[in-house]
């Protein structure tokens, strides 16, 4: 096996490194007749792809984050609002008994933060635990080819996107369940009199 390697005197253009890749593979085939195989690497085109392979990875791992997520707080949103017709009476008798509205409405709150946040909170443990790692195994690789800045950017970008929806679907089921709680007017309560 024989390696020849060049430097460069100056950086060349992407258009420059596919012409002379094509001369190349033109001139030395990878594959031939004698058993002898050609191949060459040139740094502008690994650098190219790698920030190709990079930014379409980034793109879809986004594109799926978001659309789980969607999914995810839908169906949560949806399970709490069907639920509000239940609901409905057992916040009537609270406030038949006396329960201010303001406690109602932290009681209301104290419930969509357990059933929003528990998801949540077990989501943000596991990618912790899973970015932690993945940042451990692939340290050198990330470094040489991304930068630990613009990932931990892109991850603060991700993070921003995901508890915005996060926050909109929040404010929106609680809009919407203290609507379909407290909208209902308490029956009255009629007492008899009977004569005889």
């Amino acid at each position: 096996m024989c390696n020849r390697y060049i430097t460069t005197a100056e950086a060349i253009s992407y258009g420059t490194a596919r012409e002379l890749e094509q001369v190349f593979t033109g001139q030395y085939p990878e594959l031939t007749d004698t058993g002898v195989s050609y191949s060459i690497r040139l740094s502008t085109l690994q650098v190219n792809s790698t920030k190709a392979g990079n930014f379409v990875l980034q793109a879809a791992m986004l594109y799926g984050g978001v659309v789980l997520m969607v999914i995810c707080l839908t169906v949560l949103s949806l399970q709490q609002l069907m639920d509000a017709g239940q609901y409905r009476y057992r916040f009537s008798v609270l406030r038949k008994l006396g329960v201010e509205e303001q406690h109602i409405g932290r009681l209301v709150l104290s419930q969509l933060g357990v059933w929003f946040g528990l998801p949540v909170a077990v989501a943000v443990l596991v990618s912790t635990v899973v970015i932690s790692y993945f940042l451990q195994t692939v340290s050198a690789e990330i470094a040489a080819y991304i930068g630990l800045g613009a990932l931990m950017a892109q991850i603060a970008v991700t993070t921003g996107i995901l508890v915005l929806l996060l926050i909109c679907y929040f404010l929106s089921t609680w809009l919407l369940f203290r609507k379909a709680v407290g909208t209902v007017p308490a029956k009255p309560i009629v007492f008899y009199r009977y004569h005889q």
